[in-house]
């Protein structure tokens, strides 16, 4: 019985996958070639990159996809490493609001989300494809997060779940590494967070510890700019480098406040799926501003002492 859980577990996993996927298709075809173009010409100073890189990053609902544009613009001399740094803080900060969507009292409206989706997709319309795509995909990351949350008690049985969730209450560190394999190996960090709000709301994962996964998703998620890079030369590597240093700093300055930012996250939302939102939000907000003023520095550093040799 408990190997079925762990199996539905997993198609639930994949039903938001390719929700994620078909809704990020859906934005990409509908504003990608101009966001590709704005990305190209706008971001020439840090903040502006970090505006345009947000921006990007909810409308298309993925940072991976929005880091992977950024990458080929690089590769492709579009852009010069140092205008791809703000858009890279921005990209995380965008991607958060995914989380946020999850909170909203949705229920089995998913449905609805579903059934437009499809028949939006079948008529002959300009752009209906693309918009059922994203109103499909809408409803996938509904009817997974149902189904995350209605597993989470069946899942508890299992030895190995439970073992991986008693560890991680009582170590934030090691939540911070299940958190960060969890997402490179499904490459997604609000899958990630999605699971972990299925465990909170059945009070099986506390609040802190739920942070701290949600800390280490964010840096398993970089192995898609990683890979990514490894065709686009030495530019598109550095950036990838500067994604995965910037996210190990964020979580290296930030572990020490797991448990100020859990207590303040509960008192403004009042439920712990809404707090571990909120805690993205702020974590990932903060960590960008925090980085603005040192991006263009390290941009041109990196550029000078770096690039130039291989250049």
């Amino acid at each position: 019985m408990v190997d079925q859980h762990v199996i539905v577990f997993i198609l639930y996993i994949l039903l938001f996958l390719l929700g994620m996927g078909v809704m990020t298709g859906g934005m990409h075809t509908l504003v990608g070639g101009k966001m590709q173009n704005v990305l190209q010409k706008a971001a020439d100073t840090p903040f502006k990159g970090l505006i345009i890189g947000t921006f990007a990053s909810i409308l298309l609902q993925s940072s991976s996809a929005v880091t992977i544009i950024t990458v080929g613009l690089i590769a492709a001399r579009a852009i010069l490493f140092s205008q791809s740094i703000g858009i890279i803080l921005g990209a995380n900060v965008g991607t958060t609001l995914t989380g946020e969507i999850a909170t909203l009292p949705i229920g089995s409206m998913y449905f609805v989300f579903l059934l437009i989706g499809i028949v939006m997709m079948c008529l002959p319309l300009r752009h209906s494809f693309s918009i059922g795509s994203l109103l499909f995909g809408i409803g996938c990351l509904f009817a997974s997060m149902a189904g995350f949350s209605s597993l989470a008690e069946p899942l508890v049985q299992s030895p190995f779940i439970r073992d991986l969730l008693i560890d991680s209450n009582e170590s934030l560190l090691y939540a911070v590494v299940v958190g960060t394999l969890f997402s490179a190996i499904i490459q997604s960090s609000s899958a990630t967070m999605l699971v972990c709000m299925g465990f909170l709301d059945h009070g099986i994962l506390s609040l802190p510890s739920a942070i701290a996964i949600m800390f280490g998703s964010n840096v398993g998620t970089c192995l898609t700019t990683y890979l990514a890079s490894l065709g686009a030369g030495q530019e598109g590597r550095w950036t990838a480098y500067t994604h995965i240093l910037f996210n190990i700093l964020s979580v290296l300055l930030f572990f020490p406040l797991i448990m100020p930012l859990a207590d303040f996250s509960m008192t403004i939302a009042g439920n712990s799926r809404t707090a571990l939102a909120h805690t993205s939000v702020v974590f990932n907000l903060i960590s960008a501003f925090l980085a603005l003023p040192l991006a263009g520095p390290f941009g041109r550093w990196v550029e000078r002492n770096q690039l130039t040799r291989i250049g």
